[in-house]
């Protein structure tokens, strides 16, 4: 009896000691396999942060879709809501201790976002060659830049680079007006020539000819400050160290206390602006590498076969043809005033709504910025002037409205009434013209590329009073066009990256790698930065203010793209 009684008790012990080990190597086995889990999920964390952090890189370009490797349709449900993570192999890929972590993205460039998707891996405790996976997705939103501070003082300036030669710059014609002039080498004057600026920086040496002349003795207000950092002669005299009063070589200077009458010998040092057209060629947008996301018209041509840079828009774009045009990359929604305004009314009708936003949002007409505060959905809205430190003003009828979202670039041209809406940085991989002939005006901040030239065949204003230019109303920091152009001859004459022709005007920036010529009877009212400026007859620079906010591409400025904002909306 005893027997079978302990026999009994060692079978119930070893069930329940059994059970208990059971029960205990189970929860164990549980434990490791929530610690395996938790671990890929960490490691898939890392994978966001480590697309984040590429992102960010200010080298990089947020918005281009190369910046990380794309999550195809075969591998992400962001490309195909039906699709199965089937394939990493092109994605990035990190090693760490507890495991690894594969990770992509895809951008879509119309919205500005970025779908990041990570996958992290660990080993699997219950198999010897298992894997413990985790995905995790996110929406990273891009904003652009379209501005950014100007840091070369050469674009306060009419800057001519040439140097090494006897006369790097001459000039042959009497130039009056009061814009800041730079040569960086040696300044060359006709006879006869009349040299009439706020400021003249020269370099290397200052030659005068017969009845040349800096300046006026008349009255201190009719001199120049003059800054000669070599020697000076008039006449075939002899060379002098160009310094001290200097009227008797017909350089009628003051210093820039505007009581002294001198010339300064020591010449301030601006360093040339250098033009990057490889990076540009790339990243702008719209450009080769993007064009319009949505578009009406007939937008340029930005590129016949990319990725080859080699200049290849054969026929110059022109960008104010007879029919009107808009490309855009990026949110955002454009339309057209269906009637005119006053500069003290506080509704306006428009010709669609389509795109625009359902709550209050911010639209500039020409250069005045309202904010939108009903009528959502409809086309009267009801508005609020002067929005943004913007001044109230009348609006022509068929006047171009945008809604002023971060786009990421834009360009667009109303024939109606001959306005160019330009934002970012542009690149047509050729050549363009202004070709109407007419007193046309622009709004916004852009630089525009060009591996070919630009030619001028009609006004281009920031801004119009009384038919013409305002040259003592433009705000550079508000609306500044600038252009890049890097050929020569073609459309223009040899030698020429930009030439302007007779009776036109021109109030913008001008960048030409080679030389920038101006007809007879121009007005000229912005930075210029040519080889070489070469001048007609009666040119006319006016006083630009100081500037300190450019676009973006702006040469010799940093290159800014855009920046991500944090990761949102997770999933996984």
């Amino acid at each position: 009896m005893a027997l079978v009684m302990a026999l009994g008790m060692t079978v119930v012990l070893g069930m329940a000691g059994t059970t208990a080990m059971v029960y205990s190597t189970s929860n164990s086995t549980q434990a490791y396999q929530t610690r395996s889990r938790g671990n890929a999920f960490s490691l898939a964390e890392s994978g966001i942060n480590n697309s984040m952090a590429i992102l960010d890189l200010p080298t990089n370009n947020a918005l281009d879709p190369d910046t990380l490797p794309k999550c195809t349709s075969n591998n992400t449900k962001y490309s195909d809501p039906t699709a199965t993570h089937t394939s990493t192999s092109t994605w990035l890929h990190a090693t760490y201790s507890g495991g690894s972590v594969d990770y992509c993205g895809t951008l879509i460039r119309a919205s500005a976002l970025w779908y990041l998707t990570s996958i992290g891996n660990t080993h699997n405790p219950n198999k010897a060659s298992g894997t413990v996976t985790r995905t995790l997705e996110a929406t990273v939103t891009v904003t652009p830049t379209v501005t950014q501070p100007l840091n070369n003082p050469v674009w306060n300036y009419l800057y001519a680079g040439n140097t090494g030669s006897a006369c790097d710059q001459t000039l042959n014609n009497n130039i009056s007006g009061s814009s800041r002039m730079y040569i960086a080498g040696n300044l060359c004057l006709s006879p006869n020539v009349q040299l009439n600026q706020s400021t003249v920086i020269v370099g290397g040496n200052l030659d005068l000819s017969n009845n040349a002349s800096v300046g006026a003795s008349t009255s201190l207000s009719t001199r120049v400050e003059t800054y000669v950092g070599g020697n000076c002669r008039y006449g075939g005299a002899a060379w002098a160290a160009c310094s001290g009063n200097q009227d008797a070589r017909n350089i009628y200077s003051k210093l820039s206390d505007g009581v002294t009458t001198s010339v300064n010998h020591v010449a301030p040092v601006v360093a040339p602006p250098a033009a990057d057209f490889a990076t540009w060629y790339e990243n702008a947008i719209p450009g080769p590498s993007q064009t319009c996301t949505s578009s009406s018209g007939t937008p340029p041509t930005f590129d016949g076969n990319y990725p080859n840079h080699d200049n290849s828009v054969s026929t110059p774009v022109d960008l104010t043809p007879s029919s009107s045009y808009f490309c855009r990359v990026g949110p955002g929604a454009n339309t057209t005033l269906a009637g005119a305004m006053t500069s003290s009314q506080t509704t306006l009708t428009v010709a669609s709504a389509t795109g625009f936003p359902s709550s209050q949002f911010t639209i500039r007409v020409d250069d005045e910025s309202m904010l939108v505060t009903g009528g959502f959905g409809t086309t009267t809205w009801t508005v609020t002037r002067g929005a943004n430190g913007s001044t109230s003003a009348a609006h022509l009828s068929g006047q171009t409205l945008v809604w002023n979202t971060a786009t990421s670039g834009v360009i667009g041209w109303n024939a109606t009434t001959k306005t160019l809406t330009i934002s970012g940085t542009i690149y047509i991989d050729g050549s363009a013209k202004v070709s109407n002939g007419s007193l046309n005006s622009y709004n916004g901040q852009g630089t525009l590329y060009l591996s070919g030239t630009f030619h001028v065949t009609g006004s281009l204003c920031a801004t119009i009073s009384a038919s013409a230019c305002n040259f003592a109303g433009w705000n550079p920091d508000f609306d500044l066009f600038m252009v890049v152009a890097n050929g020569s001859g073609g459309q223009n004459n040899p030698s020429d990256s930009i030439q302007i022709d007779n009776n036109f005007s021109w109030q913008g920036g001008l960048y030409g790698t080679n030389a920038v010529e101006f007809g007879n009877n121009v007005s000229v009212d912005g930075p210029i930065v040519g080889s070489q400026i070469l001048l007609s007859n009666n040119l006319t620079t006016n006083s630009f203010p100081t500037i300190t906010y450019v676009p973006v591409g702006m040469p010799s400025n940093d290159e800014v793209y855009a920046q991500p904002n944090p990761p949102q909306g997770f999933t996984g």
